[in-house]
């Protein structure tokens, strides 16, 4: 007769396993089961048991036998706690971390349960959720290795790099042994911006006699995950230097190399890796993308060709293929490639994005949505899919659609910075906030989520204060590609002078297209950060010795933001992404100009100093539009003025409609084109369009729906247009400058912040401030005066494009030289201030900040390889 599983029996088994006796274990466990085949406690040990094996098979067994043990007792919180455990090592944090809540509800002392709670947390990237279970777990449990490792890894999380190297200190010494607690110390170190003492700290385990090639592939993984490339090469370098045919040494050092900006070195060590092994898919889908990083794009396509024949399962391969195939024209076999990438890998968020983008940019919105809800469906989340979602609410008009979509977010996750961050940006389409509200809500998001990362202190810049050296220059940005910022970035990097100024670009973006190329061109350095965390850009920058950090982005998709907060440079800015404050007061300056932000009017409404050039926006309009003719005024042989509005859809609101209302009342003759942005059969949109101007009293006999168009017909289209009609208060930038550049004038609201005031800066500086209205009145009667004065009005017309390209509008030579110089004033101010915070803190005999005395402390002796896995998780 099996004896019955009392509490002590269990005990008994349960040393059995932690000692490492599995079979005996499992024998014991078998008569249970075999006399009772229902006995939870034994299943329970049964699963602990495939557990501790840790194989695939004997993993899954477990989850199966927790699952019943579960469904036969409830309320035992090891059971659910075991089921947690197998969760995780099944890589589905979601699922252990609702198991983990529901054992802690019927326990809430249970350190196995907050222990398995925070790894799930830590996993999911969850750290301000993770710090209270933490602070918990380290008052039941302070002696525990691993309480002191994931409380570590929280606070590290959270930026508080300080406390959090304390406690993998303590780490280090309960296990001197072990290079990884050692390797988090150097992390901390490493990301608290010196380097030098990062390296010294991880010299023990850098010897030759330290481990096998094993020893350092594995910590060079784990600086590489955690942020740190620079100390992941240290241990891919020192490795390679003695294992030279180890395959997963070469493939990582070339990937860490490509990370940090040098293509032509990353492929030297890949072409090595596919010498060891022609079959390696890794070596070939990085080989491509070091290619693509040279500008090599057929070399791209073939790596990537002979990744997918090697593995035609590849997602990744096939998302970047599908990019390169768009370039060349081919959409419909891109498309095909993402919906495969989407068939092979339903978690892999890239191919989701990837095509939502392309079915946006041509208007099949229904599509881009389904594709969006299958995203979700699959259980994808993030500031990226909610920032397409509300995009894809813009463009239909739907601005309350998009502030709700942000607020539901932070309803249920009021932590979540980026819900936030999506909240601002939606916040400038909204005429019922007023400037001042929406300034106090960026500013409200630098104290919340930015501040307490606690950037590193501004004396940890190694940059040398000369104010005469030729300074770095570092642009940061999502849009290096076909899109609205790159029609005024492409000036000033086709301008700067690089005898002066060394030009490094950072592009947050997946793969490029004709405008990325011809941008890359005019970069001394081009990195790619998509892939890379906020440490690792941040350690980048500071490598690569940034002095002046410009952010091209704002509060709009792709954004590195929290990186600014962590201040990789001494003198950081923002311009162009959107002309408002993003809120972070460690950004120094916002670029802009006295008609945008008219001295004593808008300094209030930003936590930048303002930097005001000869003017804000320098534009170069691109292929599609520099052979186009300016035509005479097509009022003259029409009969009757024609207006029409070229702004994003979400840009205009009922107030303005309501306006354009009285204006065609008052001008019954006009038309007025309203671009939907929509296909010209999409029923739902352009019957909401009509809709929502009935309502608003627009005559919709006067009412013409303009469908989306290619650039080249949306240029051509102006002959037909005798005036743009801007909307407010987000007005309008891009489609002005387009407009003008075909001799179409512009009519714009001006305001008192500076997005209010995007079309009055250029129509100012190209020398017609007659077409900026102080008043909704004002606008209406400039309205009446193009529709009354035909010959002026085809006078404007005629001279309107030599006036742009002699204004400072088009002269990027002369707006570029204007920004160095300002540049070059700023930089100087830093350096002088840097000289005499050393002078100051040489007369005071401060010493420089160091790392705490056990991070410092050389260790005698090398330390041993590392004595095992990560530890299982707590059952």
């Amino acid at each position: 007769m099996t004896k019955p599983f009392k509490p002590k029996r269990v005990q008994t088994v349960l040393r059995w396993i932690d000692a490492g006796h599995l079979p005996k274990a499992r024998h014991e466990v078998a008569q249970r089961l075999q006399d009772q085949p229902g006995d939870a406690e034994a299943l329970f040990l049964r699963g602990v048991c495939g557990l501790h094996e840790g194989n695939e098979a004997s993993i899954q067994a477990a989850a199966a036998d927790f699952a019943v043990a579960v469904a036969l007792d409830a309320t035992d919180a090891r059971f659910l706690n075991a089921s947690a455990a197998a969760a995780l090592m099944q890589s589905n944090p979601e699922e252990a971390l609702a198991l983990c809540d529901q054992a802690l509800l019927i326990d809430p002392k249970s350190a196995a349960a907050l222990t398995n709670r925070l790894v799930a947390l830590v996993k999911l990237e969850r750290y301000v959720d993770a710090l209270p279970s933490a602070e918990k777990l380290a008052v039941l449990d302070k002696d525990s290795r691993q309480t002191r490792q994931l409380m570590g890894e929280v606070l590290r999380g959270l930026g508080r790099l300080h406390e959090a190297m304390t406690w993998f200190e303590s780490v280090l010494e309960l296990a001197p042994a072990d290079p990884l607690p050692r390797l988090d110390v150097a992390l901390c170190v490493a990301h608290l911006g010196n380097m030098r003492a990062a390296v010294q700290i991880l010299t023990p385990i850098l010897e030759p006699d330290a481990g096998d090639a094993g020893h350092f592939a594995r910590l060079g993984i784990h600086a590489q995950q955690t942020g740190s490339p620079f100390l992941a090469l240290q241990f891919f370098k020192c490795g390679h230097s003695l294992f030279p045919r180890d395959l997963v040494l070469l493939v990582n050092l070339g990937i860490t190399v490509q990370a940090m900006g040098h293509p032509g070195e990353a492929l030297y060590h890949l072409k090595q890796a596919l010498e060891v092994d022609p079959t390696c898919e890794a070596a070939w889908y990085h080989s491509a993308l070091s290619h693509h990083g040279m500008r090599h794009m057929d070399q791209a396509m073939k790596c990537l060709e002979q990744c997918l024949e090697v593995d035609p399962k590849h997602a990744n391969a096939m998302v970047m293929l599908a990019l390169l195939r768009k370039d060349q024209g081919k959409l419909d076999e891109a498309k095909a490639l993402l919906r495969q990438a989407i068939a092979e890998d339903p978690k892999g968020l890239s191919a989701y994005l990837s095509l939502f983008g392309f079915l946006q940019e041509a208007s099949e919105f229904d599509e881009a949505g389904q594709v969006l809800d299958a995203a979700l469906e699959s259980g994808l989340k993030g500031k990226l899919l909610d920032q397409s979602r509300a995009s894809l609410m813009l463009k239909r008009g739907d601005i309350t659609g998009a502030n709700q979509l942000f607020r539901a977010v932070l309803e249920s996750e009021p932590d979540n910075p980026d819900a936030m961050s999506g909240l601002l940006f939606c916040s400038n389409y909204d005429p019922e906030l007023t400037p001042d509200q929406i300034a106090g809500a960026y500013k409200d998001w630098n104290r919340r989520f930015v501040q307490w990362r606690a950037p590193a202190p501004t004396h940890t810049h190694a940059n040398k204060p000369d104010g005469k050296r030729r300074i770095k220059l570092g642009y940061v940005s999502g849009d290096f590609k076909q899109h609205s910022v790159a029609f005024f970035s492409e000036p000033l990097l086709a301008n700067h002078d690089h005898a002066q100024f060394e030009i490094y670009c950072y592009a947050n973006q997946r793969g490029g297209d004709p405008t990325t190329q011809r941008l890359m061109g005019m970069a001394d350095h081009w990195r790619w950060t998509i892939d890379l965390s906020d440490e690792a850009l941040v350690e980048m920058i500071r490598l690569d010795g940034i002095d002046i950090l410009i952010d091209l982005s704002n509060h709009t998709a792709f954004h590195r933001l929290y990186v600014f907060g962590r201040k990789p440079a001494p003198v950081q800015m923002t311009t162009l992404g959107m002309p408002t404050t993003t809120g972070l007061t460690a950004i120094d300056y916002r670029i802009t100009d006295a008609f945008m932000d008219p001295p004593g009017m808008t300094e209030h409404l930003h936590s930048e100093k303002l930097l005001r050039m000869v003017s804000g926006w320098c534009y170069r309009p691109n292929h599609d539009a520099i052979d186009q003719v300016v035509n005479s005024l097509p009022a003259l042989t029409n009969g009757h003025i024609t207006f029409a509005s070229l702004n994003a859809f979400g840009k205009i609101n009922p107030t303005v409609f309501r306006l354009w209302g009285r204006l065609l009342q008052a001008i019954p003759s006009a038309v007025l084109y309203v671009a939907t942005g929509g296909k010209a059969d999409d029923e739902v949109l352009n019957a909401q369009v009509k809709a929502t101007c009935g309502d608003c009293g627009v005559p919709l006999d006067q009412l013409r729906l303009l469908p989306r168009k290619s650039l080249k017909e949306y240029f051509e289209f102006h002959h037909e247009v005798d005036v743009v009609l801007d909307a407010f208060p987000y007005t309008g930038a891009t489609v002005t400058a387009h407009a003008l550049w075909m001799g179409v004038p512009v009519i714009t609201l001006a305001g008192s912040s500076p997005i209010h005031r995007s079309a009055t800066s250029m129509m100012n500086t190209v020398g017609h401030p007659e077409f900026v209205a102080e008043t909704p009145d004002g606008y209406i009667a400039i309205a009446q005066r193009c529709a009354a004065e035909l010959s002026w009005l085809a006078s404007v017309r005629a001279g309107m494009r030599e006036r742009m390209q002699a204004s400072p509008l088009m002269d990027g030579a002369t707006v570029t030289r204007d920004l160095e110089a300002k540049l070059r004033e700023v930089w100087q101010a830093w350096c002088k201030s840097e000289r005499r915070r050393k002078a100051a803190a040489r007369k005071q005999h401060v010493q420089p900040i160091s790392t705490t005395p056990q991070a410092n402390a050389e260790v005698e002796g090398v330390l041993n390889e590392a004595k095992g896995q990560t530890a299982l998780p707590r059952c």
